[in-house]
């Protein structure tokens, strides 16, 4: 399985990308090249201050707004989270793995359509922060972003 993973590669993605999903837990692919210029290693977000610079509060306002705006009827109550990396020039890398779980903690699986377009959201975020290492050298590093659902409405981003 690890090596399936690896087959996850980073480069520029589509609206809407493949979807894998396993015991463990459920990916997008939206394999793609890593930026050379950046080196290996990778970070934590709170390592790097690499948070997105905005505050979750318009985040979550931001991406209920979004959601209206496609029409969609969501259901379902818990957190959708998208794990990927930022590349050291501050691009996201869209290689993604996606948590679903409900109120309770537990995993799910929410509506494709829900989970799509909460990914075409997180595609607009463009102003992620570059990061740098503990010398100062250009930083990589992973992030998240976790959308609380209540009823198919967003009502909470974290971090």
């Amino acid at each position: 399985m690890a090596a399936a993973l690896s087959l996850l590669l980073w480069a520029g993605a589509p609206a809407a990308a493949q979807r894998i999903v396993l015991p463990t837990g459920e990916y997008m692919d939206t394999t793609s090249l890593r930026n050379p210029g950046c080196g290996a290693p990778f970070y934590q977000y709170y390592q790097v201050k690499g948070k997105y610079p905005v505050a979750s509060a318009t985040l979550a306002r931001q991406a209920q707004a979004f959601l209206q705006q496609r029409n969609g009827r969501y259901t379902g109550t818990g957190l959708i989270t998208f794990r990927f990396g930022i590349d050291c020039e501050g691009k996201r890398l869209p290689w993604t793995k996606v948590l679903q779980t409900d109120a309770a903690y537990r995993p799910t699986h929410f509506a494709p359509a829900l989970v799509e377009a909460l990914y075409a959201y997180l595609q607009t975020l463009t102003d992620w922060r570059r990061a740098s290492g503990p010398n100062r050298e250009p930083a990589n590093y992973l992030t998240l972003l976790s959308f609380r659902i209540q009823d198919g409405k967003v009502v909470a981003v974290t971090p």
